[in-house]
């Protein structure tokens, strides 16, 4: 028989972390009780599976993760006042730990250690050569920012001078300034204390305004006044590294884990479809 309060135990295994920071109303709630449902019925079959098949969990395990628990609550005090506000017996508790470890047992040894779900040198090279399209390092360009930042509250005349303190960035540089100096005496931004000098950056990586100019640049010169939503910014562009191949033994560990994680995937729906073929479900409501 499952409950209420199991079907409550599985939607706050579910629920995204916002949710206990009151991010999410009742009615958002409501909307995972059916993946719940189901994952506590997957969770139980799981269980009954477990022990049919005879797997066994070191009671070594169970104590070392109450032993935590009581620890993370702060005693032994307040380890039993969580247990009696939870309507549990230290003996429920243990049994609630016990199946879960059951249920991980039982897909390690059905799942993650079946032969099926191994992937070979091979399957990861075919892959590999199928999708290179997939590994692609998009260009990047190496640069020297400075920002002079405006609070948003600012006055037109704040900004005035704001943007006038960006010029004289320019023409400082123009002027024939090192322009890592210039950063380190005019940025606002975290790498002045670097010269202004960000680094290989990729698209995707910058401020939408920003990036557009950016990646209109030629090595070696510098921008113009380029202004966003954090004030007024002033970029040279060092070198420039066109998109380029990624090597198989780059993306070798990536792509096994995601064939290796499509593989168990199938390996544990085709398990939980024979479990449930197999049970008698009734639904008294649902």
């Amino acid at each position: 028989v499952l409950t209420e309060a199991d079907l409550e135990a599985a939607l706050n295994e579910i629920m995204p972390a916002g949710v206990f920071h009151g991010g999410f109303s009742s009615e958002k709630r409501a909307t995972y009780r059916p993946q719940a449902f189901e994952k506590m019925i997957d969770k139980e079959l799981f269980y009954q599976e477990a022990l049919k098949i005879g797997l066994k969990i070191d009671e070594d395990i169970i104590q070392a993760e109450r032993e935590k628990t009581i620890k993370r609550l702060g005693g032994k005090k307040k380890f039993k006042e969580a247990l009696k506000k939870a309507g549990l017996s230290d003996e429920q508790y243990r049994g609630k730990l016990q199946k879960k470890h059951l249920v991980k047992r039982l897909i390690v040894v059905e799942v993650k250690e079946k032969a099926q779900a191994q992937v070979s040198d091979e399957e990861v090279k075919a892959y590999y050569e199928a999708n290179k399209n997939k590994f692609m390092r998009p260009e990047a360009r190496r640069l020297i920012h400075i920002l002079i930042s405006v609070k948003p509250e600012a006055t037109a005349e704040e900004r005035k001078a704001k943007k006038a303190r960006a010029q004289e960035v320019i023409d400082k540089i123009n002027a024939g300034q090192d322009i890592s100096v210039v950063a380190a005496d005019y940025s606002d931004g975290p790498y002045r204390v670097k010269g202004g000098n960000l680094g290989l950056v990729h698209r995707g990586r910058l401020y939408p305004t920003l990036e557009k100019e950016v990646f209109k640049l030629e090595p070696g010169r510098l921008s113009g006044i380029i202004e966003t939503i954090y004030g007024y910014h002033v970029v040279r562009v060092e070198e420039v590294k066109p998109q380029e191949q990624m090597r198989l033994e780059d993306v070798y560990q990536s792509v096994q884990k995601e064939l290796t994680e499509k593989k168990e995937k199938q390996l544990q729906e085709a398990l939980t479809a024979r479990l449930r073929g197999n049970a008698q479900l009734t639904y008294i409501n649902k």
